[in-house]
Protein backbone atom coordinates (compact mmCIF):
# COMPACT_ATOMS: atom_id res chain seq x y z
CA UNK A 1 0.00 0.00 0.00
CA UNK A 2 1.38 3.41 -1.00
CA UNK A 3 2.32 5.74 1.83
CA UNK A 4 -0.10 8.56 2.52
CA UNK A 5 0.90 12.20 2.27
CA UNK A 6 0.75 14.23 5.48
CA UNK A 7 -0.27 17.86 5.41
CA UNK A 8 -0.46 19.96 8.55
CA UNK A 9 -2.27 23.21 9.30
CA UNK A 10 -2.70 25.20 12.48
CA UNK A 11 -5.42 22.91 13.87
CA UNK A 12 -5.85 19.97 11.46
CA UNK A 13 -3.44 17.24 10.41
CA UNK A 14 -4.42 15.68 7.09
CA UNK A 15 -3.54 12.24 5.75
CA UNK A 16 -4.01 12.32 1.99
CA UNK A 17 -4.11 9.46 -0.50
CA UNK A 18 -1.15 9.83 -2.90
CA UNK A 19 -3.45 9.33 -5.92
CA UNK A 20 -5.45 12.37 -4.84
CA UNK A 21 -3.62 15.07 -6.77
CA UNK A 22 -6.11 17.84 -6.10
CA UNK A 23 -5.09 19.32 -2.69
CA UNK A 24 -3.12 22.21 -4.13
CA UNK A 25 -5.75 22.95 -6.76
CA UNK A 26 -8.43 22.96 -4.05
CA UNK A 27 -6.53 25.13 -1.60
CA UNK A 28 -8.89 28.06 -2.17
CA UNK A 29 -12.13 26.10 -1.91
CA UNK A 30 -12.04 25.58 1.86
CA UNK A 31 -11.50 21.80 2.04
CA UNK A 32 -8.01 22.18 3.53
CA UNK A 33 -8.65 25.39 5.45
CA UNK A 34 -6.35 25.75 8.50
CA UNK A 35 -9.34 25.56 10.85
CA UNK A 36 -10.98 22.64 9.08
CA UNK A 37 -13.34 22.27 6.10
CA UNK A 38 -15.57 25.32 5.51
CA UNK A 39 -18.83 23.39 5.91
CA UNK A 40 -20.97 26.36 6.95
CA UNK A 41 -19.79 28.39 3.97
CA UNK A 42 -20.61 25.51 1.60
CA UNK A 43 -24.07 25.14 3.14
CA UNK A 44 -24.78 28.84 2.68
CA UNK A 45 -23.67 28.81 -0.95
CA UNK A 46 -25.56 25.60 -1.73
CA UNK A 47 -22.39 23.64 -2.48
CA UNK A 48 -23.06 21.25 0.42
CA UNK A 49 -26.13 19.25 1.44
CA UNK A 50 -26.63 17.67 4.85
CA UNK A 51 -27.23 13.96 4.29
CA UNK A 52 -27.19 12.63 7.85
CA UNK A 53 -26.88 14.20 11.27
CA UNK A 54 -26.50 12.81 14.76
CA UNK A 55 -24.70 13.56 18.02
CA UNK A 56 -21.61 11.58 16.96
CA UNK A 57 -21.33 12.37 13.29
CA UNK A 58 -22.65 14.40 10.37
CA UNK A 59 -22.40 13.54 6.69
CA UNK A 60 -22.39 16.13 3.89
CA UNK A 61 -22.47 15.81 0.13
CA UNK A 62 -20.23 18.55 -1.27
CA UNK A 63 -19.97 19.54 -4.93
CA UNK A 64 -17.01 21.88 -5.61
CA UNK A 65 -15.91 23.08 -9.06
CA UNK A 66 -13.15 20.46 -9.26
CA UNK A 67 -14.38 17.73 -6.93
CA UNK A 68 -17.57 15.88 -5.93
CA UNK A 69 -17.17 14.20 -2.52
CA UNK A 70 -18.77 13.15 0.74
CA UNK A 71 -17.47 14.66 3.97
CA UNK A 72 -18.03 12.77 7.18
CA UNK A 73 -17.45 14.78 10.38
CA UNK A 74 -16.91 12.65 13.49
CA UNK A 75 -17.44 14.39 16.84
CA UNK A 76 -16.53 13.46 20.40
CA UNK A 77 -20.00 13.56 21.93
CA UNK A 78 -19.85 11.49 25.13
CA UNK A 79 -17.53 10.13 27.77
CA UNK A 80 -16.96 6.84 25.98
CA UNK A 81 -15.90 8.61 22.78
CA UNK A 82 -13.68 10.97 24.79
CA UNK A 83 -11.87 8.11 26.52
CA UNK A 84 -11.46 6.27 23.24
CA UNK A 85 -9.98 9.34 21.59
CA UNK A 86 -7.21 9.38 24.19
CA UNK A 87 -5.89 5.91 23.38
CA UNK A 88 -6.93 5.24 19.78
CA UNK A 89 -6.51 7.02 16.46
CA UNK A 90 -9.35 9.23 15.31
CA UNK A 91 -12.32 7.38 13.79
CA UNK A 92 -11.87 9.10 10.42
CA UNK A 93 -8.23 8.00 10.31
CA UNK A 94 -9.20 4.40 11.13
CA UNK A 95 -11.93 4.33 8.50
CA UNK A 96 -9.58 5.90 5.95
CA UNK A 97 -6.95 3.19 6.53
CA UNK A 98 -9.45 0.33 6.63
CA UNK A 99 -11.13 1.48 3.43
CA UNK A 100 -7.74 1.49 1.69
CA UNK A 101 -6.97 -1.97 3.08
CA UNK A 102 -10.30 -3.35 1.88
CA UNK A 103 -9.62 -1.94 -1.56
CA UNK A 104 -6.15 -3.50 -1.56
CA UNK A 105 -7.81 -6.87 -0.84
CA UNK A 106 -9.90 -6.53 -3.99
CA UNK A 107 -13.22 -5.46 -2.47
CA UNK A 108 -15.32 -2.78 -4.17
CA UNK A 109 -15.62 0.22 -1.87
CA UNK A 110 -15.48 4.00 -1.92
CA UNK A 111 -12.31 5.85 -2.87
CA UNK A 112 -10.87 7.46 0.30
CA UNK A 113 -9.24 10.79 -0.50
CA UNK A 114 -8.20 12.20 2.86
CA UNK A 115 -8.62 12.01 6.60
CA UNK A 116 -8.18 14.98 8.91
CA UNK A 117 -7.62 14.99 12.68
CA UNK A 118 -8.51 18.21 14.48
CA UNK A 119 -7.38 19.00 18.04
CA UNK A 120 -10.16 20.75 19.94
CA UNK A 121 -9.74 23.08 22.88
CA UNK A 122 -10.41 20.43 25.53
CA UNK A 123 -7.75 18.07 24.20
CA UNK A 124 -10.11 15.67 22.40
CA UNK A 125 -10.21 15.21 18.66
CA UNK A 126 -12.93 15.48 16.10
CA UNK A 127 -12.06 14.20 12.66
CA UNK A 128 -13.01 14.40 8.99
CA UNK A 129 -13.17 11.75 6.28
CA UNK A 130 -13.30 12.70 2.59
CA UNK A 131 -14.42 10.08 0.04
CA UNK A 132 -15.08 10.50 -3.66
CA UNK A 133 -18.75 10.41 -4.64
CA UNK A 134 -19.89 7.24 -6.36
CA UNK A 135 -22.23 8.52 -9.06
CA UNK A 136 -25.74 7.07 -9.51
CA UNK A 137 -25.38 4.85 -6.45
CA UNK A 138 -28.00 4.49 -3.71
CA UNK A 139 -28.01 2.54 -0.43
CA UNK A 140 -29.26 -0.98 -1.04
CA UNK A 141 -31.87 -0.80 1.72
CA UNK A 142 -33.39 2.37 0.28
CA UNK A 143 -33.59 0.84 -3.19
CA UNK A 144 -35.24 -2.35 -1.92
CA UNK A 145 -37.73 -0.56 0.35
CA UNK A 146 -38.62 2.51 -1.69
CA UNK A 147 -37.66 2.14 -5.35
CA UNK A 148 -38.11 -1.52 -6.25
CA UNK A 149 -41.87 -1.63 -5.62
CA UNK A 150 -42.44 1.22 -8.10
CA UNK A 151 -40.97 -0.73 -11.03
CA UNK A 152 -42.79 -3.11 -13.35
CA UNK A 153 -43.35 -6.66 -12.09
CA UNK A 154 -40.94 -8.21 -14.60
CA UNK A 155 -38.20 -5.73 -13.78
CA UNK A 156 -38.73 -6.23 -10.05
CA UNK A 157 -38.25 -9.98 -10.42
CA UNK A 158 -35.18 -9.57 -12.62
CA UNK A 159 -33.51 -7.12 -10.25
CA UNK A 160 -34.31 -9.11 -7.11
CA UNK A 161 -32.73 -12.21 -8.60
CA UNK A 162 -29.66 -10.40 -9.90
CA UNK A 163 -29.08 -8.51 -6.67
CA UNK A 164 -29.32 -11.75 -4.67
CA UNK A 165 -26.65 -13.37 -6.85
CA UNK A 166 -24.32 -10.35 -6.84
CA UNK A 167 -24.69 -9.96 -3.07
CA UNK A 168 -23.84 -13.61 -2.48
CA UNK A 169 -20.76 -13.31 -4.70
CA UNK A 170 -19.59 -10.13 -2.93
CA UNK A 171 -19.92 -11.75 0.49
CA UNK A 172 -17.94 -14.77 -0.70
CA UNK A 173 -15.13 -12.49 -1.93
CA UNK A 174 -15.19 -10.55 1.30
CA UNK A 175 -14.98 -13.62 3.54
CA UNK A 176 -12.33 -15.27 1.38
CA UNK A 177 -10.31 -12.04 1.58
CA UNK A 178 -10.35 -12.35 5.37
CA UNK A 179 -12.69 -9.40 5.98
CA UNK A 180 -15.26 -9.63 8.78
CA UNK A 181 -17.83 -6.81 8.62
CA UNK A 182 -19.41 -6.58 12.06
CA UNK A 183 -22.00 -3.99 10.98
CA UNK A 184 -23.11 -5.80 7.84
CA UNK A 185 -26.53 -4.52 6.75
CA UNK A 186 -27.94 -3.18 3.45
CA UNK A 187 -27.57 0.43 4.58
CA UNK A 188 -23.80 -0.09 4.38
CA UNK A 189 -23.97 -1.36 0.80
CA UNK A 190 -24.30 0.95 -2.21
CA UNK A 191 -26.10 -0.27 -5.33
CA UNK A 192 -25.21 0.89 -8.81
CA UNK A 193 -27.18 -0.21 -11.91
CA UNK A 194 -25.92 0.04 -15.48
CA UNK A 195 -28.03 0.59 -18.60
CA UNK A 196 -28.82 -3.13 -18.81
CA UNK A 197 -29.90 -3.44 -15.16
CA UNK A 198 -26.73 -5.25 -14.13
CA UNK A 199 -26.10 -4.44 -10.44
CA UNK A 200 -22.84 -3.65 -8.72
CA UNK A 201 -22.46 -3.44 -4.94
CA UNK A 202 -19.93 -1.41 -2.93
CA UNK A 203 -19.03 -1.62 0.76
CA UNK A 204 -19.21 1.65 2.69
CA UNK A 205 -18.75 2.71 6.32
CA UNK A 206 -16.03 0.11 6.77
CA UNK A 207 -14.94 1.49 10.14
CA UNK A 208 -16.23 -1.62 11.94
CA UNK A 209 -14.32 -4.31 10.02
CA UNK A 210 -11.59 -6.75 10.97
CA UNK A 211 -8.89 -8.19 8.71
CA UNK A 212 -7.31 -11.59 8.95
CA UNK A 213 -7.06 -14.94 7.20
CA UNK A 214 -10.02 -16.31 5.19
CA UNK A 215 -13.01 -16.86 7.44
CA UNK A 216 -13.74 -20.35 8.69
CA UNK A 217 -17.15 -21.88 7.98
CA UNK A 218 -18.37 -20.99 11.47
CA UNK A 219 -17.11 -17.40 11.22
CA UNK A 220 -18.68 -17.07 7.78
CA UNK A 221 -21.99 -18.35 9.10
CA UNK A 222 -22.00 -15.93 12.03
CA UNK A 223 -21.30 -12.97 9.73
CA UNK A 224 -24.01 -14.06 7.28
CA UNK A 225 -26.52 -14.16 10.13
CA UNK A 226 -26.00 -10.42 10.74
CA UNK A 227 -27.06 -9.60 7.17
CA UNK A 228 -29.82 -12.22 7.05
CA UNK A 229 -31.51 -10.60 10.06
CA UNK A 230 -32.55 -7.72 7.79
CA UNK A 231 -33.49 -9.81 4.76
CA UNK A 232 -35.45 -12.39 6.76
CA UNK A 233 -38.07 -9.74 7.51
CA UNK A 234 -38.24 -8.17 4.05
CA UNK A 235 -37.50 -10.75 1.35
CA UNK A 236 -38.81 -14.08 0.09
CA UNK A 237 -37.17 -17.38 1.03
CA UNK A 238 -36.47 -18.08 -2.65
CA UNK A 239 -34.41 -14.88 -2.98
CA UNK A 240 -32.46 -15.68 0.18
CA UNK A 241 -31.80 -19.21 -1.04
CA UNK A 242 -30.59 -17.83 -4.37
CA UNK A 243 -28.16 -15.57 -2.53
CA UNK A 244 -26.80 -18.41 -0.35
CA UNK A 245 -26.35 -20.65 -3.41
CA UNK A 246 -24.40 -17.90 -5.17
CA UNK A 247 -22.32 -17.40 -2.02
CA UNK A 248 -21.30 -21.04 -1.73
CA UNK A 249 -20.64 -21.48 -5.45
CA UNK A 250 -18.46 -18.35 -5.53
CA UNK A 251 -16.67 -19.28 -2.31
CA UNK A 252 -15.81 -22.76 -3.60
CA UNK A 253 -14.38 -21.30 -6.82
CA UNK A 254 -12.05 -18.89 -5.03
CA UNK A 255 -8.44 -20.01 -4.43
CA UNK A 256 -7.46 -21.42 -1.03
CA UNK A 257 -11.09 -21.69 0.07
CA UNK A 258 -12.22 -24.27 2.57
CA UNK A 259 -15.18 -26.43 1.71
CA UNK A 260 -18.04 -24.85 3.61
CA UNK A 261 -19.30 -27.98 5.25
CA UNK A 262 -21.12 -26.51 8.23
CA UNK A 263 -24.92 -27.06 8.01
CA UNK A 264 -25.74 -23.35 7.86
CA UNK A 265 -23.90 -22.95 4.56
CA UNK A 266 -24.83 -26.24 2.93
CA UNK A 267 -27.38 -25.71 0.17
CA UNK A 268 -29.54 -28.49 1.60
CA UNK A 269 -29.16 -27.11 5.11
CA UNK A 270 -30.10 -23.48 4.54
CA UNK A 271 -32.91 -23.86 7.08
CA UNK A 272 -30.24 -24.04 9.80
CA UNK A 273 -29.06 -20.58 8.83
CA UNK A 274 -32.67 -19.39 8.91
CA UNK A 275 -33.19 -20.83 12.39
CA UNK A 276 -29.97 -19.24 13.66
CA UNK A 277 -31.06 -15.90 12.18
CA UNK A 278 -34.45 -16.16 13.86
CA UNK A 279 -32.78 -16.85 17.23
CA UNK A 280 -30.54 -13.81 16.70
CA UNK A 281 -33.55 -11.64 15.84
CA UNK A 282 -35.50 -12.90 18.86
CA UNK A 283 -32.62 -11.93 21.13
CA UNK A 284 -32.39 -8.51 19.46
CA UNK A 285 -36.14 -7.88 19.83
CA UNK A 286 -36.19 -8.94 23.48
CA UNK A 287 -33.44 -6.43 24.25
CA UNK A 288 -35.51 -3.62 22.70
CA UNK A 289 -38.95 -4.52 24.08
CA UNK A 290 -38.64 -2.28 27.14
CA UNK A 291 -37.24 0.67 25.20
CA UNK A 292 -40.74 2.17 24.93
CA UNK A 293 -40.90 2.51 28.74
CA UNK A 294 -37.73 4.60 28.94
CA UNK A 295 -36.71 8.11 27.96
CA UNK A 296 -34.69 8.12 24.75
CA UNK A 297 -34.84 9.64 21.28
CA UNK A 298 -38.01 7.67 20.42
CA UNK A 299 -39.97 7.71 23.71
CA UNK A 300 -40.37 9.78 26.83
CA UNK A 301 -41.92 9.42 30.27
CA UNK A 302 -44.68 12.00 30.85
CA UNK A 303 -46.42 13.20 34.00
CA UNK A 304 -48.88 15.91 34.98
CA UNK A 305 -50.40 15.85 38.43
CA UNK A 306 -52.11 12.50 38.96
CA UNK A 307 -51.72 11.42 35.34
CA UNK A 308 -48.57 9.48 34.39
CA UNK A 309 -47.53 7.55 31.32
CA UNK A 310 -45.35 7.17 28.25
CA UNK A 311 -45.49 8.76 24.79
CA UNK A 312 -43.59 8.75 21.53
CA UNK A 313 -41.46 11.84 21.01
CA UNK A 314 -43.25 12.69 17.73
CA UNK A 315 -46.68 13.08 19.35
CA UNK A 316 -48.01 16.60 18.95
CA UNK A 317 -47.36 18.52 22.17
CA UNK A 318 -50.76 20.26 22.27
CA UNK A 319 -52.65 16.97 22.11
CA UNK A 320 -50.39 15.39 24.73
CA UNK A 321 -50.85 18.36 27.07
CA UNK A 322 -54.61 18.12 26.65
CA UNK A 323 -54.62 14.43 27.49
CA UNK A 324 -52.37 14.94 30.51
CA UNK A 325 -54.61 17.69 31.83
CA UNK A 326 -57.76 15.53 31.68
CA UNK A 327 -57.81 12.27 29.67
CA UNK A 328 -61.61 12.02 30.02
CA UNK A 329 -62.32 15.40 28.42
CA UNK A 330 -62.43 14.04 24.88
CA UNK A 331 -64.89 11.32 25.90
CA UNK A 332 -67.38 13.94 27.15
CA UNK A 333 -67.51 16.05 23.98
CA UNK A 334 -70.92 15.79 22.20
CA UNK A 335 -69.31 15.48 18.77
CA UNK A 336 -67.08 12.58 19.80
CA UNK A 337 -67.52 9.52 17.58
CA UNK A 338 -67.90 6.45 19.80
CA UNK A 339 -66.82 3.14 18.32
CA UNK A 340 -67.33 0.98 21.40
CA UNK A 341 -68.88 1.46 24.83
CA UNK A 342 -68.85 -1.46 27.27
CA UNK A 343 -68.38 -1.89 31.03
CA UNK A 344 -64.70 -2.71 30.52
CA UNK A 345 -63.66 -0.18 27.87
CA UNK A 346 -64.73 2.79 25.75
CA UNK A 347 -63.26 3.54 22.33
CA UNK A 348 -63.56 6.84 20.45
CA UNK A 349 -62.16 8.24 17.22
CA UNK A 350 -60.29 11.54 17.14
CA UNK A 351 -59.65 13.64 14.05
CA UNK A 352 -56.11 13.92 12.74
CA UNK A 353 -54.17 16.47 14.86
CA UNK A 354 -52.53 17.96 11.74
CA UNK A 355 -53.70 18.53 8.20
CA UNK A 356 -53.09 15.47 6.09
CA UNK A 357 -52.33 13.34 9.15
CA UNK A 358 -53.86 10.10 10.36
CA UNK A 359 -57.00 9.89 12.47
CA UNK A 360 -56.45 8.57 16.00
CA UNK A 361 -58.13 6.05 18.29
CA UNK A 362 -58.40 6.67 22.04
CA UNK A 363 -59.34 3.74 24.27
CA UNK A 364 -60.22 4.01 27.95
CA UNK A 365 -59.72 0.92 30.12
CA UNK A 366 -62.07 0.92 33.10
CA UNK A 367 -61.31 -0.53 36.53
CA UNK A 368 -63.72 -3.47 36.77
CA UNK A 369 -62.47 -5.10 40.00
CA UNK A 370 -61.35 -3.69 43.31
CA UNK A 371 -58.11 -5.68 42.96
CA UNK A 372 -57.07 -4.18 39.59
CA UNK A 373 -55.05 -1.25 41.08
CA UNK A 374 -53.22 -3.64 43.41
CA UNK A 375 -52.46 -6.07 40.61
CA UNK A 376 -50.84 -3.17 38.71
CA UNK A 377 -48.05 -3.22 41.31
CA UNK A 378 -46.81 -6.61 40.10
CA UNK A 379 -47.81 -6.72 36.42
CA UNK A 380 -48.52 -4.34 33.56
CA UNK A 381 -52.05 -3.01 33.26
CA UNK A 382 -54.07 -3.86 30.11
CA UNK A 383 -53.37 -0.40 28.69
CA UNK A 384 -49.64 -0.69 29.33
CA UNK A 385 -49.50 -4.22 27.88
CA UNK A 386 -51.21 -2.95 24.74
CA UNK A 387 -48.67 -0.12 24.45
CA UNK A 388 -45.64 -2.37 25.00
CA UNK A 389 -46.78 -5.12 22.66
CA UNK A 390 -47.94 -2.63 20.07
CA UNK A 391 -44.36 -1.48 19.74
CA UNK A 392 -43.15 -5.08 20.15
CA UNK A 393 -45.19 -6.20 17.14
CA UNK A 394 -43.83 -3.25 15.19
CA UNK A 395 -40.26 -4.30 16.03
CA UNK A 396 -41.05 -7.78 14.73
CA UNK A 397 -42.56 -6.46 11.50
CA UNK A 398 -46.06 -7.57 12.45
CA UNK A 399 -48.80 -5.14 11.38
CA UNK A 400 -50.60 -3.23 14.12
CA UNK A 401 -51.63 0.43 14.54
CA UNK A 402 -48.74 2.34 16.12
CA UNK A 403 -49.34 3.23 19.80
CA UNK A 404 -48.64 6.90 20.46
CA UNK A 405 -49.24 7.24 24.20
CA UNK A 406 -50.41 5.37 27.26
CA UNK A 407 -51.65 7.21 30.38
CA UNK A 408 -52.97 6.22 33.80
CA UNK A 409 -54.67 8.00 36.63
CA UNK A 410 -52.54 7.30 39.67
CA UNK A 411 -53.42 7.59 43.35
CA UNK A 412 -51.18 6.57 46.24
CA UNK A 413 -48.88 4.76 43.80
CA UNK A 414 -51.71 2.62 42.39
CA UNK A 415 -52.81 2.82 38.77
CA UNK A 416 -56.51 3.12 38.03
CA UNK A 417 -58.12 4.02 34.68
CA UNK A 418 -55.83 3.56 31.67
CA UNK A 419 -55.89 5.40 28.32
CA UNK A 420 -54.26 4.21 25.09
CA UNK A 421 -53.83 6.46 22.04
CA UNK A 422 -53.05 4.79 18.71
CA UNK A 423 -53.13 5.60 15.03
CA UNK A 424 -56.22 4.53 13.09
CA UNK A 425 -56.16 2.11 10.16
CA UNK A 426 -58.21 4.04 7.61
CA UNK A 427 -60.96 2.30 5.61
CA UNK A 428 -60.51 -0.99 7.45
CA UNK A 429 -63.17 -3.45 8.62
CA UNK A 430 -62.91 -6.49 10.85
CA UNK A 431 -62.30 -9.91 9.36
CA UNK A 432 -65.90 -11.17 9.68
CA UNK A 433 -67.31 -8.12 7.90
CA UNK A 434 -64.70 -8.44 5.14
CA UNK A 435 -65.48 -12.14 4.61
CA UNK A 436 -69.21 -11.29 4.36
CA UNK A 437 -68.40 -9.09 1.35
CA UNK A 438 -66.84 -12.00 -0.52
CA UNK A 439 -70.01 -13.87 -1.45
CA UNK A 440 -69.39 -15.40 -4.85
CA UNK A 441 -65.66 -14.63 -4.84
CA UNK A 442 -64.18 -17.99 -3.92
CA UNK A 443 -60.73 -17.19 -5.30
CA UNK A 444 -60.59 -13.96 -3.30
CA UNK A 445 -61.69 -15.83 -0.17
CA UNK A 446 -58.97 -18.44 -0.65
CA UNK A 447 -56.32 -15.75 -1.04
CA UNK A 448 -57.58 -14.12 2.15
CA UNK A 449 -57.46 -17.43 4.03
CA UNK A 450 -53.85 -17.96 2.94
CA UNK A 451 -52.98 -14.41 4.01
CA UNK A 452 -54.49 -14.88 7.49
CA UNK A 453 -52.78 -18.27 7.93
CA UNK A 454 -49.37 -16.85 6.97
CA UNK A 455 -49.82 -13.91 9.37
CA UNK A 456 -50.74 -16.14 12.32
CA UNK A 457 -47.87 -18.49 11.44
CA UNK A 458 -45.46 -15.53 11.46
CA UNK A 459 -46.86 -14.33 14.80
CA UNK A 460 -46.12 -17.71 16.35
CA UNK A 461 -42.78 -18.11 14.59
CA UNK A 462 -41.65 -14.88 16.25
CA UNK A 463 -42.59 -16.29 19.67
CA UNK A 464 -45.75 -14.25 20.28
CA UNK A 465 -49.25 -15.49 21.02
CA UNK A 466 -52.63 -13.72 21.10
CA UNK A 467 -55.07 -15.48 23.38
CA UNK A 468 -57.96 -13.28 22.15
CA UNK A 469 -57.29 -13.88 18.46
CA UNK A 470 -60.90 -13.55 17.36
CA UNK A 471 -61.99 -12.21 13.99
CA UNK A 472 -63.02 -8.74 15.30
CA UNK A 473 -59.41 -8.27 16.48
CA UNK A 474 -58.10 -8.62 12.91
CA UNK A 475 -58.69 -5.63 10.65
CA UNK A 476 -58.63 -5.95 6.87
CA UNK A 477 -57.91 -3.11 4.48
CA UNK A 478 -57.84 -3.01 0.67
CA UNK A 479 -55.48 -0.51 -0.89
CA UNK A 480 -57.56 1.58 -3.34
CA UNK A 481 -54.68 1.93 -5.82
CA UNK A 482 -53.07 -1.51 -5.89
CA UNK A 483 -56.13 -3.47 -4.61
CA UNK A 484 -53.81 -5.45 -2.33
CA UNK A 485 -55.26 -6.73 0.94
CA UNK A 486 -53.46 -6.15 4.25
CA UNK A 487 -54.20 -7.38 7.78
CA UNK A 488 -53.71 -5.66 11.14
CA UNK A 489 -53.73 -6.95 14.73
CA UNK A 490 -55.68 -4.83 17.22
CA UNK A 491 -56.66 -5.14 20.91
CA UNK A 492 -53.33 -6.49 22.08
CA UNK A 493 -54.19 -7.07 25.75
CA UNK A 494 -54.05 -10.81 25.13
CA UNK A 495 -50.62 -10.80 23.47
CA UNK A 496 -47.82 -12.57 25.29
CA UNK A 497 -44.13 -13.09 24.48
CA UNK A 498 -42.64 -16.58 24.90
CA UNK A 499 -39.14 -17.98 24.93
CA UNK A 500 -40.61 -21.26 23.77
CA UNK A 501 -44.13 -21.15 22.39
CA UNK A 502 -45.87 -24.41 23.39
CA UNK A 503 -48.19 -26.22 21.02
CA UNK A 504 -51.06 -25.91 23.49
CA UNK A 505 -50.92 -22.11 23.28
CA UNK A 506 -50.78 -22.21 19.47
CA UNK A 507 -53.80 -24.51 19.44
CA UNK A 508 -55.67 -22.12 21.75
CA UNK A 509 -54.97 -19.18 19.42
CA UNK A 510 -56.10 -21.11 16.36
CA UNK A 511 -59.22 -22.37 18.14
CA UNK A 512 -60.13 -18.83 19.20
CA UNK A 513 -59.96 -17.70 15.57
CA UNK A 514 -61.83 -20.80 14.41
CA UNK A 515 -64.63 -20.06 16.87
CA UNK A 516 -65.42 -16.86 14.96
CA UNK A 517 -66.07 -18.93 11.80
CA UNK A 518 -67.34 -22.17 13.36
CA UNK A 519 -70.73 -22.02 11.65
CA UNK A 520 -70.00 -19.37 9.01
CA UNK A 521 -71.87 -20.13 5.76
CA UNK A 522 -69.02 -19.03 3.47
CA UNK A 523 -66.18 -20.89 5.21
CA UNK A 524 -66.22 -24.61 4.43
CA UNK A 525 -64.27 -27.51 5.95
CA UNK A 526 -62.09 -27.45 2.85
CA UNK A 527 -61.30 -23.79 3.51
CA UNK A 528 -60.36 -24.65 7.08
CA UNK A 529 -58.08 -27.45 5.91
CA UNK A 530 -56.52 -25.04 3.42
CA UNK A 531 -55.88 -22.61 6.32
CA UNK A 532 -54.23 -25.35 8.39
CA UNK A 533 -52.12 -26.50 5.43
CA UNK A 534 -50.76 -22.97 4.95
CA UNK A 535 -50.24 -22.44 8.68
CA UNK A 536 -48.27 -25.70 9.04
CA UNK A 537 -46.33 -24.95 5.81
CA UNK A 538 -46.83 -28.30 4.15
CA UNK A 539 -44.67 -27.21 1.22
CA UNK A 540 -41.69 -26.81 3.55
CA UNK A 541 -42.27 -29.34 6.34
CA UNK A 542 -44.62 -31.89 4.79
CA UNK A 543 -48.12 -32.77 5.99
CA UNK A 544 -47.26 -35.28 8.70
CA UNK A 545 -49.21 -34.72 11.91
CA UNK A 546 -51.90 -32.42 10.53
CA UNK A 547 -54.71 -34.69 11.78
CA UNK A 548 -53.50 -34.25 15.36
CA UNK A 549 -53.64 -30.48 14.93
CA UNK A 550 -57.12 -30.72 13.39
CA UNK A 551 -58.51 -32.79 16.28
CA UNK A 552 -56.95 -30.60 18.98
CA UNK A 553 -58.21 -27.37 17.40
CA UNK A 554 -61.69 -28.88 17.02
CA UNK A 555 -61.76 -29.99 20.67
CA UNK A 556 -60.57 -26.57 21.89
CA UNK A 557 -63.16 -24.85 19.69
CA UNK A 558 -66.02 -26.93 21.10
CA UNK A 559 -64.83 -26.23 24.65
CA UNK A 560 -64.72 -22.48 23.92
CA UNK A 561 -68.22 -22.51 22.44
CA UNK A 562 -69.61 -24.41 25.42
CA UNK A 563 -67.92 -22.03 27.87
CA UNK A 564 -69.34 -18.95 26.13
CA UNK A 565 -72.83 -20.47 26.09
CA UNK A 566 -72.64 -21.15 29.84
CA UNK A 567 -71.48 -17.58 30.50
CA UNK A 568 -73.95 -16.14 27.96
CA UNK A 569 -71.20 -14.40 26.06
CA UNK A 570 -71.14 -13.90 22.29
CA UNK A 571 -68.62 -15.93 20.32
CA UNK A 572 -67.18 -12.91 18.48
Amino acid sequence: MAQVIERKSSSVRWHIDPDFVAPDALATTGLFHPDGPCVQEWLQTGQATLVKHGPHQSVYHVVLPDLDFYLKHYRVADTRAWLRSLVRPAKARLEFERTRTASERGLPTLTPLAAGEALTGDGTRSSYLVTRTLLDAVPLNRFLEETLSKLSADRQTRLRQRIAVVLGQLLARMHQAGVTYRDLHPGNLLLQLDAEDRPRLFLIDVYDVAFGPPLSPRQSRDNLIILNRWFMLRSERTDRLRGWRAYQEARDRLPYSQRLACPGLDVQGTSDLERATLISNLRFWRNLDRRCLETNRHFRIVRSGAVVGHAVTTLESDLLARLLADPDELFRLPATKRLKDSPSSTVIELPAPTSGGTALILKRFAVTRWSDPWVSLVRHTPALRSFVYGHGLGLRWLPTPRPLAVLHRQRHGLRYEGYLLTEKVEDAVDLVAFVARMTGDRNGLRRLIALVAKLVCTLHQRRLSHRDLKAPNLLVRTDPETLTVSLWFIDLVGVLRHRRLPKSRRVQNLARLHTSFHAHPLVTRTDKLRFLRTYLRWGLHGKQGWKSWWRQIDAATRAKIARNLRNRRPLG
